[in-house]
């Protein structure tokens, strides 16, 4: 403070009073002095800096959105595509060599137990969203005022950039997700902002916490300040359930306990709503970050019940199957339609009907209005699905199970249509999502509906480790190819399993060229169902092999472990160099992704 201020207050007994050898201004005095040292009130400006950065970027992600889809329209409309590098070409090609590239599997499995590491483009995203926020909040260095002239500059400026966080963590969680639709991603994706953002909210409070502590014990101490001021009280109550919240989602203690977490989830939630609306309602802007934040919330539980209850109109029964390979094959006869590479949520009324979970569905819709089989095959790990397995065992390994269906939610992909070529490539049970996805290719390849396509090559790649596990599937893959016999459909099952030899299959070499010469030279037509290797294939060699073999644009899409995507992801991002260096005969190599979880 001015020297020459306190020295005239300090001669004048009336203009305020002392503690612990502190001058303690009046009111007026304090915002005289706060009118030329960052007032308090002006302290808002921070948070509407938070909101533009969320505006902005979802504005930029909503552009390429609108581009892409357009892009995609105007493939299928064309007769043919152009083999002639393009500028736009470059620019998606730089784009995704920045945005696709994922941490090696080698490095995330020491970080995934902590942390669900997305593709770089969402690393590079959050990482600006923390560089945003620690700028915006230790760049000014003026962090305290003297004691007794108003709360801490650093804590104000911490407290409306968590406060404008909050409206988006919520939506970006919610499963029907309007921002989600805009820019293109499914919910699951989200899931990975939903919980940076989280962090990042985590992150200002405890900045904001700590320097109004501090701020505190310069003046009476944060006793007297628990005891006498309401706000102190209201926001360490309300930061425990916000510490809860995201330490218990950290995946190590998520999927230890996947049953009850979300249960727990939401009444955390609650809590920490409720104790931070007590905790700010009151104080400039906040009471209208917390009406922003519970619209939101309260639209998406309405919007989201809403669809349950008109997608559950119709009472939907599952006829659950145990395989003799101890799948489960569930079969749900429905109305609804749905797009392939998309899954539901189920909840089983007759065992744990508190509980949901998402399955991929592995069937596509019927080409007419009839009523569809929606089947699922799940492999029964630990919890829900065993009990499921178990509870239809007791039955001779058979069940009708009345079942509500939540969905369907997650990516559409008939702008996989809109490429020339298709390489799907599918780990151990994710062919379940791949699998719809393949066949909606064949389908329309075959001329078997009227939608449009331009996809002429599809390449179908399953990695298992028995071939005994998932016969029946093999099954359906064979019935999709039946009919073809131009080459132009191809798969290629890789075993792994220590019992791949003795099943009968022929043996392959598994080096690198052999491997790869082996899918380019056998196509299906010679040896259907499928051509059968043992041990696992090089992805990076078969899919810059394919970049550079087949024509046009080429759409990469996987499902599996995450060692296998992050191996495909990083092979699709170097492929994207020798794009911009003009050595593929390929002119662009897009990539979709999903994970067994998230």
């Amino acid at each position: 403070m001015d020297l020459l201020l306190h020295a005239r207050m300090s001669q004048d007994p009336s203009a305020g009073s002392y503690y612990n050898g502190h001058y303690v201004p009046t009111s007026a005095e304090k915002t005289a002095y706060q009118s030329t040292h960052e007032p308090w009130a002006s302290s808002v400006k921070y948070g509407y800096y938070g909101l533009y950065f969320f505006a902005v970027t979802i504005f930029i992600a909503i552009l390429f959105n609108v581009h892409f889809r357009i892009l995609q329209r105007r493939s299928l409309a064309a007769g043919s595509t152009s083999q002639s590098l393009t500028l736009q070409d470059k620019f998606y090609a730089f784009f995704r060599l920045l945005a696709y590239p994922r941490i090696p599997i080698s490095v995330n499995r020491f970080i995934s137990p902590w942390y669900t590491a997305g593709n770089q483009g969402q690393t590079m995203l959050l990482a600006a969203g923390f560089l945003f926020t620690t700028l915006y909040c230790f760049a000014d260095t003026y962090n305290y005022r003297p004691p007794f002239y108003g709360s801490s500059p650093l804590g104000l400026r911490s407290e409306w950039l968590a406060m404008a966080m909050l409206p988006f963590l919520i939506v970006f969680g919610h499963k029907i997700n309007f921002i989600g639709t805009l820019i293109g991603s499914s919910h699951e994706k989200m899931q990975v902002l939903h919980q940076g953002v989280a962090g990042l909210h985590l992150y200002m409070s405890l900045v904001h916490t700590i320097s109004m502590t501090i701020r505190s014990n310069r003046e009476r101490g944060i006793n007297y300040d628990f005891h006498h001021n309401y706000a102190y009280w209201t926001g360490f109550v309300a930061l425990a359930p916000l510490i809860w919240l995201c330490c218990a989602s950290l995946p190590i203690f998520r999927k230890a306990a996947y049953e009850c977490f979300w249960i727990l989830h939401l009444a955390a939630v609650g809590v920490y709503f409720g104790f931070l609306w007590l905790h700010c309602w009151k104080y400039l802007d906040g009471g209208y970050y917390m009406y922003a934040t519970f619209a939101v919330f309260g639209w998406g539980v309405v919007l989201r019940v809403a669809y349950m209850f008109y997608v559950n109109l119709h009472v939907h029964v599952a006829r659950v199957h145990v395989t003799s390979s101890g799948m489960l094959h569930l079969s749900i006869p429905t109305k609804l339609r749905w797009s392939p590479g998309q899954h539901v949520f189920l909840r089983f009324l007759s065992i744990r009907p508190f509980e949901s979970h998402p399955f991929s569905i592995t069937s596509i819709p019927s080409g007419n209005d009839q009523p569809s089989d929606m089947s699922f095959f799940i492999v029964p790990m630990k919890g829900f699905t065993s009990s499921l397995k178990e509870y239809c065992k007791r039955a001779g390994g058979r069940r009708d199970l009345f079942v509500l269906l939540d969905g369907p939610f997650g990516h559409t992909t008939p702008e996989l249509r809109a490429f020339d070529n298709a390489l799907l490539i599918a780990g151990g049970s994710g062919i379940a999502y791949i699998l719809p996805i393949f066949q909606d290719l064949v389908r329309c390849n075959k001329g078997e509906v009227s939608a449009k396509t331009r996809c002429s090559k599809i390449e179908l790649i399953w990695v298992v480790r028995s071939r005994a596990q998932y016969q029946k599937m093999e099954k359906y893959v064979s019935e999709t190819i039946n009919d073809i016999h131009d080459g132009g459909v191809s798969v290629s099952f890789f075993v792994t399993g220590k019992d791949a030899g003795s099943e009968g299959m022929e043996s392959k070499s598994s080096s690198d060229d052999d491997l790869v010469n082996d899918m380019k030279e056998k196509s299906l037509s010679e040896a259907l169902p499928a051509n059968w290797h043992t041990g696992r294939p090089k992805l990076l060699d078969i899919i810059r092999e394919r970049s550079q073999t087949w024509e046009g644009r080429v759409a990469v899409t996987t499902c599996g472990s995450e060692s296998m995507i992050s191996d495909v992801s990083n092979a699709v991002a170097g492929v994207q160099i020798d794009i911009l260096r003009q050595r593929t005969t390929c002119k662009e190599m897009y990539l979709q992704t999903d994970a067994y979880d998230w």
